[in-house]
């Protein structure tokens, strides 16, 4: 009898916590975006979580399959993308492609779950040491200025990690050893010729540094041998102060992972850091 009441009044509190959590989950604001690809304009939606997840309940959210031991946070979960791995909610911010929001309450009310869901993040990871991945556009500084104003102990070094010129990469790929070569070798001179296709438009576009997200052939972009570098005239400056110390690496959004692959595969290569964690606006698109 008594074994069967110790039945009973565990099912009953089972049931008690199935509600509760029915509850919280009920009660979950689902947020996310709307785009229209007409008119160019991205949305605040309070209604749904689609296209990209802002619920703070739901983020951030971390995938660990990108860079082995190195733990990867975005603030949004993307949830779908125009043709390839574009966004407009990442085109929306940086000024690009036409994009733009539909209102300024619209890029309002996306700050206000950048904030709150960078809060959070703040909680899980004690900021310190940030480090910025290099971007043509001041998106990466707007991450970083939100959340290292949620710690006390936030301290940003900039010019660590540097892009390479257009120049430099086509060096690379020329030499006899590179994996472009390797990797084309039947079909050299027209991939070849291809990515100056690209290049030429990086000299345009980005005044001659090289972007891997304007390389619209995403084999091509996982064949590169080397996009990034350290900064040669600060290097024992670095050294002192990442050396020993948890690095937060900042980088507005993933598309396939190779630049942040590279970006830690170079720190890990040249400093001694405790540990390298990664946070992104916007999570790989799955």
């Amino acid at each position: 009898m008594k074994s069967l009441k110790k039945y009973m009044n565990n099912s009953r509190m089972d049931k008690i916590v199935n509600q509760a959590v029915a509850q919280s989950i009920d009660s979950v604001i689902n947020e996310g975006i709307d785009f229209d690809p007409h008119t160019k304009t991205v949305s605040y939606n309070p209604s749904h979580e689609e296209n990209v997840d802002t619920t703070i309940e739901h983020n951030p959210t971390m995938d660990g399959d990108i860079v082995p031991n190195v733990q990867v946070w975005s603030i949004f979960k993307r949830k779908r993308g125009l043709r390839g791995d574009g966004n407009p909610l990442f085109y929306a911010l940086k000024g690009e492609g036409g994009w733009t929001f539909r209102d300024e309450s619209d890029r309002n009310a996306i700050e206000k779950q950048f904030d709150a869901i960078a809060t959070k993040f703040a909680t899980m990871y004690p900021v310190g040491l940030t480090i910025l991945m290099p971007s043509g556009s001041e998106l990466n500084m707007h991450i970083a200025d939100v959340v290292m104003s949620k710690s006390r102990n936030a301290e940003l070094i900039k010019g660590v990690i540097c892009k390479l010129t257009t120049e430099e990469v086509d060096d690379i790929v020329l030499d006899f050893n590179s994996k472009f070569r390797e990797f084309y070798k039947d079909e050299f001179n027209s991939k070849y010729y291809e990515l100056g296709r690209y290049l030429d438009l990086m000299d345009k576009e980005r005044n001659g540094y090289f972007s891997r997200h304007l390389i619209k052939n995403n084999q091509m972009r996982d064949v590169l041998d080397s996009t990034l570098k350290l900064s040669d005239d600060r290097f024992a400056e670095f050294a002192n102060k990442i050396n020993d110390q948890d690095v937060l690496i900042i980088d507005d959004t993933i598309s396939r992972g190779q630049s942040i692959k590279e970006a830690c595969q170079i720190m890990l290569e040249s400093y001694a850091p405790k540990s390298i964690t990664v946070l992104t606006l916007l999570s790989k698109l799955n």
